[in-house]
């Protein structure tokens, strides 16, 4: 997207406003610099999210992250399962124990990597 397009949606750490597109220019543990673009916004449950921040473009980008925020929360529904019957649990307690379908948020953070003005500093991505 175009600066402009970004900026619409832009988040405002400061104000706790942590859903939008953002950047990050950090030094890690390690001591290298770390710097990215993304975009971040909860996307389940549905109620808890917050449409006037989701891109309008692509014209199929609500639909299809909605779609795809469905079916994860399906599948995170059936690991649960799956480790609380593995750990001899009853096969919904995990689920319960993170909120279940009402509390357990699910995120969503789309990283770009723009292109480094001097690659010959570059050290890879971490």
């Amino acid at each position: 997207l175009a600066v402009e397009e970004k900026e619409k949606y832009a988040n405002d750490q400061a104000a706790g406003k942590i859903q939008g597109y953002g950047s990050k220019l950090a030094n890690n543990a390690c001591g290298q610099l770390e710097w990215e673009d993304y975009f971040f916004h909860l996307v389940y449950p549905e109620d808890k999210r917050d449409l006037s921040i989701w891109p309008k473009t692509p014209t199929d980008y609500i639909e299809a992250t909605s779609e795809y925020a469905k079916c994860l929360r399906s599948l995170a529904t059936k690991v649960f399962k799956a480790l609380s019957i593995g750990l001899g649990l009853e096969p919904d307690r995990l689920e319960k124990e993170v909120g279940g379908l009402e509390e357990l948020l699910l995120q969503m953070k789309i990283n770009y990597y723009p292109k480094c003005p001097q690659p010959e500093l570059a050290l890879g991505v971490e």
